[in-house]
């Protein structure tokens, strides 16, 4: 199922650049984003690896890691 960004919740597990990736922390920062979105949060979210195949995909590196964007973005979501 995809989510948008401001859907994301701890402990979810979503699909992210190919990897299945577990969420340890999500932020939010109200609207306005910036210029170009003024009607969205910017959401921040921590991740660590869910799987042994993540590493594989995206290295040590950035399978933890912090990443985000506005709200309106979207990620598939693996499992809740």
């Amino acid at each position: 199922m995809t989510i948008r960004y401001d859907e994301i919740q701890k402990n979810d597990v979503i699909r992210f650049h190919g990897a299945n990736l577990r969420v340890t922390k999500v932020t939010e920062t109200p609207a306005p984003a910036n210029q170009w979105y003024p009607n969205e949060k910017t959401i921040g979210f921590e991740v660590e690896p869910a799987d042994d195949e993540a590493i594989k995909i995206l290295g040590s590196f950035y399978s933890h890691g912090s990443y985000g964007g506005v709200g309106c973005l979207t990620v598939e979501l693996v499992s809740r």
